[in-house]
């Protein structure tokens, strides 16, 4: 006898709240991916290490037979979703050409991954008990990484840029000067210039003494809310580089009010793609 009474209470409340809805038990859940993005894995003869690496592709990749320039971006548990979806919306935008996302990652827990960054980006033991692997880490870049990339996607083998923050920054200015042709295009966000006592300015003293030209582009930016010495020789830099006026060198910086380490990233890399492929807004 309840049935009966039961649906003529749904058919009242049908037609008074419309067709009720059942919504089945959810699937268990899942990961996040990143769409038109893929996964590999490099395993390096020079730094002992297996590198996750990130890769993103333009629209259209799979139907298109262009070539397109490459972006190394490092800290890329970090960085690269951030990256990838800014570059996304640069494109769509027609701010920037087409291009492809390298990130380079180190698919491990979160302390390990600090120590490994540091090892890599850094010159000397100083400061960083585990630093000290840069040039490792640079013939990684050299002989594997980029030739692995170029090998398997459609590339400008010759259209590289490094985007780096904080201590990767470092690296990336370490890159500029010690070996100023692995990359063309250099994306420097809040880099650790003060390290081992400022000596990425010895490096660049070192460079300006035998070049007199630097064929580059370097967009460099760090927040006006950062440390005193962050923005200490960040300004220094901005010193230095403004007047060697090397040949064939494009270099803007800024330092914006209300940034801080932790918030610079997003804007810094907008600002700085836009600049460095040629629309600057």
């Amino acid at each position: 006898m309840r049935r009966p009474v039961i649906a003529v209470f749904i058919l009242i409340a049908a037609v008074f709240t419309g067709p009720i809805i059942v919504v089945a038990q959810s699937a268990p859940a899942g990961r996040v991916e990143i769409r038109d993005t893929e996964r590999r894995f490099l395993a390096s003869k020079h730094v002992d290490q297996t590198y996750e690496i990130d890769v993103w592709f333009p629209p259209d990749y799979q139907k298109e037979s262009a070539r397109y320039p490459v972006i190394y971006v490092l800290d890329a548990e970090c960085n690269f979703g951030c990256a990838s979806y800014i570059v996304k919306r640069l494109i769509k935008n027609g701010d920037i050409p087409k291009v492809l996302v390298v990130g380079i990652a180190y698919n491990t827990e979160e302390n390990d991954y600090y120590t490994k960054r540091d090892r890599d980006s850094t010159p000397t033991t100083k400061l960083y008990r585990h630093g000290g692997g840069v040039e490792p880490f640079i013939q990684f870049f050299e002989t594997e990484l980029i030739p692995f990339i170029n090998r398997n996607y459609r590339t400008q083998p010759e259209d590289r840029t490094i985007v780096g923050h904080s201590i990767t920054g470092f690296f990336c200015a370490y890159a500029l000067f010690k070996h100023p042709l692995l990359f063309s295009r250099y994306l420097i966000v809040s880099p650790s210039l003060w390290y081992a006592n400022d000596l990425i300015f010895d490096y660049e003293k070192e460079f300006a003494e035998t070049n007199a030209s630097l064929n580059a582009a370097v967009f460099l930016s760090t927040g006006r809310d950062e440390s005193e010495q962050m923005v200490r020789t960040t300004e220094r830099m901005i010193r230095t580089l403004t007047g060697r006026k090397y040949a064939g060198f494009r270099f803007t910086s800024e330092i914006p009010e209300g940034e801080h380490h932790r918030s610079i990233f997003p804007s810094a890399f907008t600002r700085g793609m836009r600049w460095l492929f040629g629309t600057p807004r």
